[in-house]
Order: C-alpha cells, then sequence, then structure tokens
C-alpha cells in the first residue's frame, strides 16, 4: 500500500516507511516517478514540514501525520477507492477519533451525501434521534446512488463514528459534516457543488476542512483528451488552485484495489 500526497501547486511529497496494520505489512511509498514529479510540480511551491512515521507504527501515526498538515494549509482532501482498499475506512476513522482532529478541524465535507439532505445529516451528527430510514436518504439521493456504491456499511459507519466523536465535546467544538454531492433540485455537477461547500462553509470563514471524495477528484493533471470532454469539471483540487492557491493538500492511496463489495455481492 503506498500513498501519493500532493500539495500547494502539485508538489509529490514522499511518504517511505513500513507500517503493520491489523497483521499485514504496508509499504507507504510514492510511486510517482521524476517524469511525474516535473510535469505535475513547480519547483518553486513547497511541500509542508512533515514527520514521517517510525515503522510498525500503524494507522495513527498517518493520521498524527494529515492532523499536522493542518497547521500549514486548509484543506486535507483524502482520496478513497470506494471500498476497495480496507485501509481507506479505517483511516477516515483514526483520523476523526484522533483526540487532536476537533481541536484543529470542525467541517468535514464528503461524496457520499447529498446537498438536499444536509439537514437530516445535521440533525444525525449533532446525536440527534433519526431512524435508519431517514439516514440512508443522506447517501440514497446522491447522483452515486443507483450503482450501490454507498450502500456498504464503511460510509454509515464513518457518519456513526463522527457522531460519537460529537457526543463527547461541548455544542460549541463539534464537528459539522457537509454532503457534496448534488442532490435533487440540484443542478450542480458534483465537483461544483463540493467547491461551492468548501468555499462558503470554509474557505471564505478561514476554516479547515477533511475532504473526502473519489480519488480521481483530487488529480491534477489529466490526459488532454480527458481534460478537454471535462468541461468545468477540472478536478477539485485544481478548481481550489485557482482561487485559494497552496491551501490543499491531497492524499492518494496507491496499491492494489479488490473488486468493489456491492459488485462482489451482486454477482
Amino acid at each position: 500500500m503506498s500513498f501519493r500526497s500532493v500539495v500547494a501547486k502539485n508538489v509529490v511529497l514522499r511518504m517511505v516507511g513500513v507500517m503493520t496494520v491489523a497483521g499485514a505489512a504496508l509499504v507507504l511509498v510514492s510511486l510517482t516517478n521524476e517524469s511525474f514529479i516535473r510535469a505535475q510540480s513547480p519547483r518553486s511551491a513547497a511541500p509542508p514540514n512533515l514527520r514521517l512515521p517510525d515503522e510498525t507504527t500503524g494507522v495513527d501515526a498517518i493520521a498524527r501525520i494529515l492532523i499536522s498538515a493542518f497547521d500549514q494549509v486548509d484543506i486535507v482532501a483524502l482520496g478513497e477507492w470506494h471500498g476497495r482498499i480496507s485501509l481507506d475506512s479505517d483511516l477516515r476513522i483514526a483520523l476523526v477519533r484522533h483526540p487532536d482532529f476537533a481541536k484543529k478541524v470542525r467541517s468535514i465535507v464528503v461524496e457520499f451525501g447529498s446537498t438536499s439532505e444536509q439537514w437530516t445529516l445535521d440533525r444525525y451528527i449533532r446525536g440527534e434521534n433519526v431512524s435508519r430510514a431517514q439516514l440512508e436518504q443522506v447517501w440514497k439521493t446522491t447522483t452515486q446512488a443507483p450503482n450501490g456504491v454507498w450502500d456498504q456499511p464503511i460510509y454509515a459507519d464513518f457518519f456513526a463514528a463522527v457522531r460519537d466523536v460529537n457526543s463527547k465535546l461541548p455544542a460549541d467544538a463539534r464537528i459539522r459534516v457537509f454532503g457534496g454531492d448534488p442532490g435533487p433540485g440540484d443542478n450542480r455537477s458534483r465537483e461544483t457543488a463540493a467547491v461551492s461547500v468548501l468555499k462558503e462553509q470554509v474557505l471564505q470563514k478561514h476554516g479547515k476542512a477533511l475532504v473526502i471524495y473519489g480519488a480521481v477528484h483530487f488529480y491534477r493533471t489529466f490526459p488532454m483528451d480527458i481534460l478537454s470532454s471535462m468541461g468545468d469539471d477540472i478536478g477539485i483540487a485544481r478548481t481550489l488552485e485557482i482561487d485559494f492557491p497552496g491551501r490543499t493538500f491531497v492524499v492518494i492511496p496507491v496499491g492494489r484495489l479488490d473488486p468493489p463489495r456491492v459488485v462482489t455481492r451482486g454477482h
């Protein structure tokens, strides 16, 4: 397992270490080659001064690194592979449960929640009584709901983890989770909606946020034929850099992808 970390104007930070998580050895090393770095990274941009974890320290060590990144940037964008890498879920839950996370971060923006069900999500995350059927509308009203990807329990588990963390915090110190996917009646694209939430709820208020989306949404370079077909959707990280340069740190897991669990169950 590897992490590709991209910061400021596409600087690639190589994270190298060997860790044991649930009995499995994970090698954290950037797989990017020099040509990729030259293509994406202006030499003038400086990466955050992050301290790498010691060997065999587990996901908590990675979580501490990412939390320390908030001292130097405002947005940590955590790419994920929709249940195809188990570390995705373990890492983001370790992040929000770390005692220092809520001291620095009050907002989380997720792809697996719709803008139209923000009221329901707010109520659940605050600890109010929300039925399972009501909660499911948070992800079942997203544009990606038809493929069943958000029905995997790891996404409800993440909401539950934030709710549990908030239950131990005073009301004015709690974390708010925003759905970033345009729900019914919202005609924006997924990336436009996410960027709008980040600008209005976080960056313009001088706050800090964790963003959890599919890894592709954080790519900073694309083949020209793909880029030309994307219209205004040039990637969340690329779009944020236009108005808020150098304030986003992107981490993308790299490794073997298992088949999506919903596909495996369905076949």
